[in-house]
This record gives C-alpha cells, structure tokens and sequence, in this order.
C-alpha cells in the first residue's frame, strides 16, 4: 500500500515554509485521495487479514446495505460509530482503528472517554465482537454500537 502514514504526513507538512510548497504538498494530497479514503483503507485491510466483505459486512451489526455502501466508497461520511464497527469486523488493532477514524475525519480513539477505553480494551484482546463489546457498552449506559 502507498498510503502515507499520518505521522508522515505531519511530518511532510511541518517541512512546508511558503505558498509553492503548499500548493505542492496539496497537489500531492489530492492525487492521493483515492488511496487515502476510508473504503481504500478497509478494503486493503481486509485484504491483507484474508477476510470475506461478507463475514465483514455481517460481523459489524450495522445495517448490510448502509456497510456495503461504504466499503465500496458510495457512502463517504460514515459517523465515527459506523466506522468504529467496521474496523471492529475488519479485525483491526488499536492502531489501524486510530489510522482508519484519521482517514474518515473522525475523533481517534480517546484513552479518556469510557466508550474508548471499552473498544480499545476489546481490540486490545483482539475480541472482535461486537455483540461483547455492546454488553460492557450497555452495562456502563453508553450507546452502544448499530
């Protein structure tokens, strides 16, 4: 995968001292955008773990149309939970979710937040259910995920 780490990124981008290079960094950005989408991202994950977008689509309790809909890139601006459920069902770890909610424009992964801390504690143990991770979710009131 060509994709840029965040971290690179940032990186790249601390390095821009004027407009021209600026302009150039944001020419670099655009032509990138299809390896930098949500969809790129899930879709090369799944790839690289040997998953099924059927065992993924359904592991992620969302609604099948609506996660097909953004695996393949139809539905750009999934919320944060949406996205959450996915890198779920994708298998992913604490950082490929940190990576994939970046790509999405979403708030990362909050050691602060109790939600967070209950879906980290879950990919930490590498517990990809969602159906589990929505029991400690509903015992603590908090939405859970659908």
């Amino acid at each position: 995968m060509n994709e840029l780490p965040a971290d690179e990124l940032y990186e790249a981008l601390s390095r821009v001292r004027n407009e021209e290079e600026l302009n150039d960094y944001l020419a670099e950005i655009r032509k990138r955008e299809h390896e930098l989408s949500l969809s790129n991202y899930l879709n090369t994950v799944m790839h690289a773990k040997e998953l099924s977008l059927r065992n993924v689509v359904l592991e992620s309790g969302l609604e099948q149309h609506y996660a097909y809909q953004i695996i393949n890139g139809n539905k750009l601006n999934p919320s944060r939970i949406k996205v959450i459920a996915l890198c779920i069902s994708c298998h992913m770890t604490v950082a490929e979710t940190q990576h994939a909610l970046v790509i999405s424009r979403q708030g990362i992964l909050c050691p602060y937040d109790i939600f967070d801390v209950i879906i980290m504690y879950h990919l930490n143990r590498e517990n990809w259910s969602v159906y589990s991770i929505n029991e400690n979710l509903h015992a603590e009131g908090l939405p859970i995920i659908e």
